[in-house]
This record gives structure tokens, sequence and C-alpha cells, in this order.
């Protein structure tokens, strides 16, 4: 089976691999490649130091106190020079293996008349080079360095061996062959583990999303362990949730808007029949029998028509044309459409407006708002029989309250109310004074669609407040 070349796992062993071969590859080159070059640069500075280190003793004329411990420790022979190439001090701590000191004199003579020349003419005044010690087939550095203290000139030669690193160079080659095997191994195994834990919780979410895809909205996404994919969990979660909301929403929508099509349906059907063969040749009969056929003719109409203004509504199609109008003429308009129940004393309509008040917004959609509230109102009036509609004056807007005092609404149900069908008792039935169960998701859309504040407000037998914030004209 070949691997998930795209896959967490891979990726993540082939990153951690990379960085082991890097970090390998970075010793390698550090204490093998480079060991050589680096150790001569660190004995030349050293070898600076020391130079350094006999002119201040020079300067502080403490020469004699110094320059053998200088020499001592740091593995040196060293020879001082004037300018008439005389020698003013030396000290040796490697014996036979000092270039400076095993030569004869006359032939030291000549050879510092040279090397002073090529310090006089050096930029810097100090210069370096390599030579091989054939007796000892050992490399040895050369230094020479010209100074002058107290307007004095003198000449600094110092001669340090370069110790042969080949021997180490081979011992690090044969151990680093081990630890470089040893540490892909434990990369290896650690990165798999790793890549195990960070892809076996996306894994199983991978196969509870595949679940939700199909279907299960009853899934759960558990913890991985690190708190992005516990984030991630926990909003799927959540989304699973919604969608299983949205999932009995929608059997309970297919399930209402199937009942008020199929009751009315049912009715018109019978009753038609009933015409046909019972009640066509009794005038009085066949008048109440098409009464109640137009009566579920005009449900089946306002039920559709409601319908279709929530889908108009709900896809961002929903032309917005404000005018400036007043707000209690509105009111009472809409309030003498419920004459039927005023008149008959089933309920009792207050408006508590300001007669000058007006409002900017769209005048036939806001009417339609105020309506649904007013409607609802009506099927959920008090004991007392009274509904209010009242205007409060905001900072830049105008609140318009629909107050009944009915059983109330627990706080539970509060943000679904909006939605189609909802109802606080699940056992539906269907509406029987005219509305159509769509009434109050119609003016919650109307409201978002003029981007109006709007909400209820509700106290269990107390009643409840519909309200939407108007923009003062």
């Amino acid at each position: 089976m070949r691997p998930n070349t795209r896959g967490i796992r891979f990726k993540t062993w082939l990153y951690f691999f990379y960085l082991t071969i890097s970090i390998l590859a970075l010793l390698w080159a550090l204490q093998i490649v480079f060991l050589k070059p680096y150790y001569r640069n660190m004995k030349i500075t050293d070898i600076r130091n020391v130079a350094a280190a006999i002119e201040e003793s020079l300067v502080t004329d403490k020469l004699s106190e110094n320059i053998v411990q200088i020499a001592v420790e740091n593995n040196v022979c060293a020879v001082i020079y004037n300018k008439n190439y005389q020698m003013v001090y030396s000290v040796d701590s490697l014996g036979v293996n000092c270039f400076l000191t095993r030569s004869p004199i006359s032939d030291q003579k000549a050879f510092i008349e040279e090397y002073v020349l090529e310090a006089q003419t050096v930029t810097g005044s100090d210069y370096y080079f390599t030579m091989q010690n054939t007796n000892f087939r050992q490399e040895m550095i050369f230094y020479g360095k010209e100074v002058k203290v107290n307007l004095t000139e003198f000449y600094i030669f110092i001669n340090a061996p370069i110790e042969p690193l080949d021997s180490t160079i081979s011992i690090l080659q044969d151990q680093f062959i081990y630890v470089t095997i040893a540490v892909l191994f434990l990369s290896t195994m650690i990165s798999g583990i790793i890549s195990f834990r960070i892809a076996k919780p996306l894994a199983n979410m991978t196969e509870s999303a595949k679940k939700l895809a199909f279907g299960d909205v009853n899934v759960k996404f558990d913890y991985g362990g690190y708190s992005e994919i516990d984030d991630l969990a926990d909003t799927l979660n959540f989304a699973t949730g919604e969608l299983s909301k949205m999932d009995e929403l929608r059997r309970d929508l297919i399930a209402n808007v199937s009942h008020d099509i199929k009751t009315p349906l049912t009715m018109i059907k019978a009753y038609a029949e009933m015409i046909k063969e019972l009640s066509g040749d009794h005038p009085v009969k066949r008048n109440e029998h098409l009464d109640i056929i137009l009566s579920e003719a005009n449900h089946l109409n306002r039920l559709v028509n409601d319908m279709l203004q929530l889908s108009l509504n709900q896809s961002n199609k929903l032309s917005i044309d404000a005018v400036q109008f007043n707000l209690k003429k509105k009111m009472t308009e809409i309030v003498g459409l419920f004459a039927g129940f005023t008149d008959s004393g089933q309920v009792n309509i207050e408006i508590d407006i300001d007669r000058k008040l007006k409002v900017e917004a769209d005048e036939v959609k806001i009417g339609q708002v105020m309506f649904n509230f007013i409607n609802n109102a009506i099927r959920h009036v008090g004991e007392d029989k009274k509904i209010i509609i009242k205007a409060e004056v905001l900072e830049k807007a105008v609140r318009v309250s629909v107050i009944d005092h009915g059983e109330g609404i627990e706080d539970a149900h509060l943000p679904y109310i909006w939605d189609r069908y909802y109802k606080i008792d699940k056992n539906y039935t269907r509406e029987t004074d005219g509305g159509t169960g769509l009434g109050l998701a119609i003016a919650k859309s109307i409201c978002v669609a003029h981007h109006l504040n709007f909400g209820v407000l509700s106290t269990i037998q107390e009643g409840s407040t519909f309200y939407v914030d108007l923009p003062l004209a």
C-alpha cells in the first residue's frame, strides 16, 4: 500500500526528517569539514593575543615577569628584537621544535632581517604563515609583528605548533556515523508517534464528518488533546447541533405545510362531493357547503401568498421604498383591519401614539410587520382582552410596541418564535383564526431587510411585548 504523500502523517514525518538531516549536516560540517580551518583561525587568534600580552608587558616594563608564563600557558616560543636586530628577550616552551631558537646566531640574523623587512611592508604591521617542521612532521605557525613602545621600535616573533587533527577527525567520523544512524532511527520513531497523535483525532473527525454528510446529525466530534483541534471539535459539535435543529425544523415545516394544504383540500373535496350528491337541490345546505369551500379556498390562498412573500423577503430581492409617514395615522389604518374583532368585543385595541410623530421607512412593509404583531397579540390576548400599541421616542428612533397581557412566552422559546411554523405546543394544529403560522417569520424578514432593531419581551402570566425601532423622520 503506497503512503498518502499528501496526508498529515507523511508530511509531519517528512518535515521532522528534513529537520534531522539539516541538523546532522550542520554538525558534520562544523565537526568534520570545518574543524581544521576553525582550529587554525582559533590558533592565530591565540597567537595574536600572546603578541598583545607581550606588547603590554613591554609598555609596563614587566616583560621579564610575564613572558615565561605567557609562553608556557600558550605553548609558544617568542623572540623580541629591537630596531638594530639585536635580541632583547627570548622565551622557549617548545624546545627543539622552536624554529626561532634552534638556528645558529648568524642564520638568525639573516632570517630576522628578512622578516623584519616583511613586517615593515605588510598592512597592519603583523603577518603570519605556516611552515612544515620536517623533523617532527608537524605544521608550525610563524607570526611577526612590529610594535612601538615609548617611541622605540621592537619586533615580536612567535612560533607555535599546529596540532595534527587527522586522528581526531577520523575518530569523530566513526562516531558520527553511529550517531547519524541512531538519530535517524530515533527521529523516524518519534516523528511517527507525533504524526500519529496529531493525525488520529483529525482522522476521527473526518469519519464523523462523513457520517454527518450522510445525514447522521447525532454524530459527536471528540477532542484530540490539542487546543486547536479541541476548538475545531467544539465548532463542529455546535454546527452539528444547529444542523440537528434545522433538520427538526425542516421535518416540522414539511409536516405543517403538508397538513395546512391537505386539510383544506380534503374539506373542499368532501363538501364538493356533498353538493354533488346531497345538497345540490337544497339551496340553504348548498350555500352552507359553498361557504365552507370558499373559506378553505381563501385559507389556501393566504397560505400560498404568505409563503411566496416569505420566500421573496428571504431571497434578498425585497425592495425597500423608504418614505416619511405619520405613525399614528398608519397604526389607526392597520387597527381598522381588525374591526371584526374590535366591533364584536373580542379585543380592545388602544393606540398610545403622538399624532405628530413621523417615521421614515417602507410604509407598506412596516404595515405588514405591525399587522402581524397585532394579529399575533389577538391570538394570545389575556382575560382583559386589551392590546396596547404605543410609541416611545428613543435617541434616533421610535420604538413601536404591541403589548398583550396573555400567557407570556418562556425564555427557552423566545429565540425560535420567529421561525416558520414554530409552535410552543409541539402538538401542532392548523390555525383556526385565519392565520397561516408564517406571520412572525414574515415580520422578521422585513425587519432584517430594513436593518431594523426588533424583538420581544415576555413574562409568564403577564404577557408579551413585540417591538420594532423605526428611524425618526
